[in-house]
């Protein structure tokens, strides 16, 4: 193991961490800062007015720091494949992972690559990050002392725990404590049942609104404080509101005058497990591919990590088939990762669909066909409401399961080319006059079930059907003459489908058991009379939420391991949880074992939601603590159908539950001859606990009272509150 000081690494790695600004640099950033306003409204919310688009990213970027500096530095240190060098050793891992898929080197020559225009973008990106650095020289950064434009280009690395693959399994690979050809098996962690980050995406058609304007809902399901709410504005036709995610230049979820745009979370197939079969010789690897030997290719990469004041670093040999990298090891097999390499036309595409105009140029956009994990729901000035169920999906052999590892041996399992945006699972203006998708199949996106659209490919929709959108197709069809607080209302439905569907089978339970359980009686009884319907000073909604999160753990646990991520989603997202394994002895010990969690931390078990779900906003990294101000709030976790999904969990020295994820930024937008639009952005626009805006939008999270957004200049200035250039 190589060591070298910290100071001597920095300096050597990637020619970038201990490069100063030179005096013309300086002056040139300044310079430039000084042709972008930027307005922040009485809200909080930055709008940034520029000449050009490469003027209104710098804007942005800089805008991001002021706030989430210390998130858009982690962003790009993990992107950068770094992270091991803050983190320590326990990062090693995942900085192999990212640098499998990019290093500097390919980034630099995919800027080369990349259209003048785009280039420009990713200028500006790092000119306003820099221009941050120079302008606060007291900001001390864990690692990034320089933004270069490249760094953009470092954006289209899989995630892992999206490829149904675990760390821990890629780790034993690559650690060389596992024997190359033993097969790895995960043990079930006790946590894994956490919900997955979701979201909630509605379009509703003309017809069905009072105004006869198109609407849509934005309404992501995330961690908390991962984005940041703003418009920006160029003199080259951009105009666009939104969240980008922090240390992006693009609104990943967002609308401009004519038009908006919703990514809800796609298990729409686009990345592949191949297995293997390998073979070593003379200390060589080969692999079996029709009939014939290939020698597996072979690359070394170098991760440096901190350990106390020293930088080591430690060399990994990557290997990797025509398929893709090696990522772990199956039934004495290697496995292999296949996907699509677009990071130029990724970058793009999200650029370009934040300038279209009409539904044929945003169409355009999506065309590229390069983002996956996400689908895409849409609604316009002109009346018009979309939705594809994914963007990019391989033409592939349905007979196959591609959830699984395919034998990488034969070219039948090859991906033969890829289907056009109107052969995915879509629709245009469909006669409900309604679409909704809330990390569901597609077969239920217009509500009854799509006959038509089952007869695609089964790898083109694995996604189950949530409660959740059982809940909005029950909402939506009963819409009419809609206005945006009619749609606020029903994005926070208060009903817990998957509470109405389990809770009797408990109480069935219960009453039909012969043994005498005293200690349930009264609980039971709460849950009999209940509605199913959350509320801050419902005791039945704290036993069922607790309930249902040990019926998921069970659920998960009974999973066939390795399970794929598309099992474990489907579980833990509440599509295929259920009671019919479990005895009637194990659901009504669950009860037993909420109840006496309830009387130890409170003395009691008759604990009202409101009392032990609350919401705190704590600066970055603190955990939740019961001795600091918090508010109590009726959401609950989207596993039981709750539309308004909110997951909270106990800190170690907590009895309260706070929350980790949920609502993050939420928008209804109404399409007519004059944009509308109503957001909420979790807690407020800035993460200084100093600032009025740490906290002045939490009242309208939790009572649903969303705030009218600035979009037309005029109002901006009527409102404004602070008006700037960057680097002043």
């Amino acid at each position: 193991m190589k060591k070298i000081t910290i100071f001597t690494f920095l300096a050597l790695s990637f020619n970038v961490s201990a490069q100063n600004f030179s005096p013309k640099e300086i002056k040139a950033l300044r310079k430039e800062g000084q042709q972008i306003t930027i307005v922040k409204d009485k809200y909080g919310v930055p709008h940034v007015y520029a000449k050009t688009d490469e003027q209104a990213v710098f804007g942005m970027s800089y805008v991001q720091c002021e706030e989430f500096f210390d998130k858009l530095e982690s962003s790009l240190i993990s992107r950068l494949g770094r992270q091991a060098e803050v983190d320590g050793e326990a990062a090693i891992y995942k900085d192999l992972w990212t640098r499998i898929y990019t290093d500097s080197t390919r980034a630099k020559a995919l800027y080369k690559e990349s259209p003048k225009w785009l280039q420009k973008l990713c200028d500006g990106f790092a000119a306003g990050v820099n221009l941050y650095l120079i302008a606060h020289p007291e900001k001390k950064t864990k690692l990034i002392k320089r933004v270069e434009p490249w760094m953009s280009l470092m954006n289209n690395v899989p995630a892992l725990g999206g490829s149904n693959i675990d760390e821990a399994g890629f780790a034993a690979f690559y650690s060389k404590k596992t024997p190359r050809f033993t097969s790895y098996i995960p043990s079930f962690e006790p946590d894994n049942f956490r919900e997955p980050a979701g979201s909630n995406g509605w379009a509703i058609a003309p017809t069905r609104t009072k105004n006869k304007n198109a609407m849509i809902l934005i309404n992501p399901h995330s961690e908390f404080y991962g984005r940041i709410e703003i418009q920006v504005t160029s003199e080259e036709g951009l105009n666009s509101y939104g969240a980008p995610f922090i240390g992006q230049f693009s609104l990943f979820q967002g609308f401009n005058e004519y038009l908006g745009w919703m990514h809800p979370v796609s298990l729409s197939d686009g990345k592949d497990l191949y297995a293997e079969t390998v073979e070593q010789k003379d200390g060589k690897y080969f692999y079996k591919y029709n009939g014939e030997m290939k020698a597996v290719d072979s690359t070394e990469i170098t991760v440096p990590y901190k350990k106390g004041n020293e930088m080591l670093s430690r060399k990994f040999t990557v290997y990797r088939t025509h398929h893709g990298p090696v990522v772990s090891v199956l039934n004495k097999k290697w496995v292999t990762l296949k996907t699509i390499d677009g990071s130029i036309d990724l970058l793009a595409m999200h650029w370009e669909k934040m300038k279209a105009k009409n539904f044929d140029q945003f169409k355009a956009s999506m065309d590229k066909r390069v983002m996956t994990g996400s689908n895409v729901m849409y609604a316009d000035r002109d009346g018009n409401i979309a939705y594809w169920h994914g963007n990019f999906v391989p033409k592939k052999d349905p007979s196959l399961n591609w959830k699984r590892p395919v034998d990488g041996s034969t070219d039948a399992t090859e991906w033969k080319g890829t289907f056009a945006l109107d052969e995915i699972p879509n629709y245009k203006n469909p006669a409900n006059g309604w679409l909704q998708n809330c990390n569901s199949t597609v077969l239920y996106a217009t509500g009854p079930y799509d006959s038509t659209m089952a007869k695609k490919p089964e790898f083109m929709f694995p996604d189950g059907q949530t409660p959740r959108a059982m809940n909005a197709v029950k909402l939506l069809d009963k819409i009419q003459d809609a206005t945006m607080d009619d749609i606020i209302a029903a994005a926070h439905d208060t009903y817990l489908p998957n509470a109405a569907r389990f809770i009797p089978n408990l109480i069935y339970s219960y009453t039909s058991s012969e043994k005498p359980m005293p200690e349930l009686a009264g609980p039971i009884e709460v849950l009999k009379k209940w509605d199913f319907r959350t509320d801050t000073s419902s005791i039945a909604t704290t036993l069922a939420v607790m309930w249902i999160e040990k019926v998921i753990e069970m659920d998960v646990a009974k999973l066939e391991k390795p399970y794929t991520n598309e099992e474990r989603y489907s579980v833990t997202n509440g599509a295929a949880v259920s009671t019919d394994n479990l005895t009637a002895r194990q659901m009504t010990d669950a009860l037993k074992d909420v109840v006496a969690e309830l009387t130890k931390d409170f003395g009691t078990w008759k604990v009202a939601w409101g009392t032990i779900n609350r919401y705190q906003r704590n600066p970055e990294g603190e955990l939740g603590s019961d001795n600091k101000k918090s508010w109590l709030l009726p959401a609950t976790p989207g596993y039981l159908g709750s539309l308004n999904a909110y997951v909270s969990k106990k800190s170690p020295d907590s009895k309260n539950r706070y929350g980790i994820t949920g609502n993050t930024f939420v928008a209804v937008v109404e399409f007519g001859k004059e944009l509308k639009a109503k957001t909420i952005l979790t807690g407020g626009s800035s993460s200084d606990p100093m600032s009025p805006h740490f906290t002045d939008q939490v009242d309208g999270y939790i009572n649903h009272q969303y705030k009218d957004i600035f979009f037309y200049k005029k109002d901006v200035l009527k409102n404004a509150e602070k008006t700037y250039h960057p680097g002043e």
